[in-house]
């Protein structure tokens, strides 16, 4: 069709990209307010990743 968009056939394949779009989404919000707020940093990791940017 001319005017549609290519569809991918496999259920399996569009259903593993639509969770790993909605994982690395998630994962963009919790990096964010880890950034953002302090009290978001728990562990004794985080608190040293984080300490080099502040």
């Amino acid at each position: 069709l001319p005017l549609s968009t290519d569809v991918n056939p496999d259920l399996a394949d569009y259903v593993t990209q639509q969770a790993l779009e909605g994982v690395f989404t998630m994962i963009a919000v919790e990096e964010k307010e880890i950034r953002n707020n302090f009290a978001s940093r728990t562990t004794d990791l985080l608190k040293r990743v984080f300490a080099l940017q502040d």
